[in-house]
């Protein structure tokens, strides 16, 4: 027999309940400048820094506007050209299609006709069929 001592249960307390509460806080900034809150930091830090970047981000738009401009003025441009030399090359084909004909080569004539037909259609497929994945892709992207 051993005199341990009985060991005694400690008297019962209710528990206390402990909440633990998180909170997260997100902010989400898009554009070439910083919120008001972090600009006015930014000008604490060096004085004068919140107006250069605001000119920066002015700059930046406008070049980028202008960039813009010239480039969709170079692609009405090559496109009155590509016009242009299309009505040209089917001008030059018809003459020469007029001319073998007065020749009495027919089947050549037929030849170079269709042929020339089925090349221009098939710029004009292939341009159209550009043209949707372009529009298919941008509307993806959105």
């Amino acid at each position: 027999m051993s005199n341990k001592p009985k060991r005694q249960n400690p008297p019962t307390q209710p528990r206390e309940q402990q909440t633990i509460v998180a909170t997260s806080e997100t902010r989400l900034r898009s554009g070439p400048l910083p919120d008001p809150e972090t600009l006015a930091q930014y000008d604490q830090v060096v004085p004068g820094v919140a107006e250069r970047i605001i000119k920066m981000a002015e700059s930046e738009a406008t070049a980028r506007r202008d960039n813009e401009r010239r480039s969709l003025s170079h692609l009405i441009i090559i496109s009155y050209l590509g016009i242009t030399f299309a009505f040209l090359s089917v001008i030059i084909i018809s003459v020469l299609v007029w001319y073998a004909i007065s020749k009495g080569f027919d089947m050549v004539a037929g030849t170079i006709a269709v042929g020339c037909i089925a090349a221009v259609a098939g710029v004009f497929v292939f341009f159209r069929r550009s043209k949707q994945k372009e529009t298919q892709s941008s509307q993806m992207r959105i």
